[in-house]
């Protein structure tokens, strides 16, 4: 019997889910959690074989609370839920090293085969998902450059341009977390400390994206 735990805030959603997973007679729903301040606690010592986690979780990261529980509990498999397609989140996604990412839209029979490959300890991508991993793949800058996203190269262009990261956050309509967050995973791309090392490193490199 494979448990499951469910971590959505939408309620529906859950519902529906659940619905899903009980198609296989071989999946038992053992907890569903709205927040992760209510399961935060019970994290270390939770007894399931996989949970679902949402990736936009109110306040909450998805992917902060799929890092902290691969922490805390190795043996727990996280499978990411997500309405985004976005390059950002699958590829910080597969930094959080979760078992699987799963869009949203992905059909009932595709989402129990996933859950069957991740519980044979494969790592599973929905058909949407993959499809977008492999183009990026082989959409790679060449030159030996790390893959960057495409917000990411939007970002990298602001500050060649000497904008600061509340400025760059105005114009792109996110919040200047948002905005460092990306600059802190292009930094860690490219093995340097600073955003002056980093256009440092464009210029002298002549590096175009």
């Amino acid at each position: 019997m494979t448990r499951i735990v469910l971590l959505d805030d939408h309620t529906l959603f859950r519902m529906g889910l659940i619905a899903i997973l009980k198609m296989d007679p071989e999946i038992e729903i053992t907890g569903e959690y709205k927040s992760f301040a209510q399961l935060k606690p019970l994290v270390p010592t939770l007894s399931a074989d996989i949970i679902f986690v949402d990736i936009s979780l109110g306040d909450e990261s998805g992917l902060d609370v799929a890092k902290y529980i691969k922490n805390v509990n190795p043996a727990l498999k996280v499978i990411i839920l997500s309405a985004h397609k976005e390059e950002f989140y699958i590829v910080n996604a597969l930094e959080a090293e979760v078992d699987g990412y799963i869009h949203k839209d992905v059909e009932p029979n595709e989402l129990l085969k996933g859950v069957q490959k991740v519980i044979r300890g494969e790592r599973f991508f929905s058909l949407e998902i993959s499809s977008l991993l492999i183009n990026n793949v082989y959409n790679r800058p060449k030159g030996g450059l790390p893959f960057l996203t495409n917000k990411e190269k939007e970002i990298i262009s602001f500050l060649m341009e000497g904008y600061s990261s509340k400025e760059i956050a105005d114009k792109l309509d996110v919040s200047p977390r948002t905005v460092e967050t990306h600059r802190a995973n292009v930094l860690n791309k490219f093995n340097l400390k600073n955003t002056t090392e980093l256009i440092k490193k464009i210029i002298e490199q002549k590096i175009q994206f």
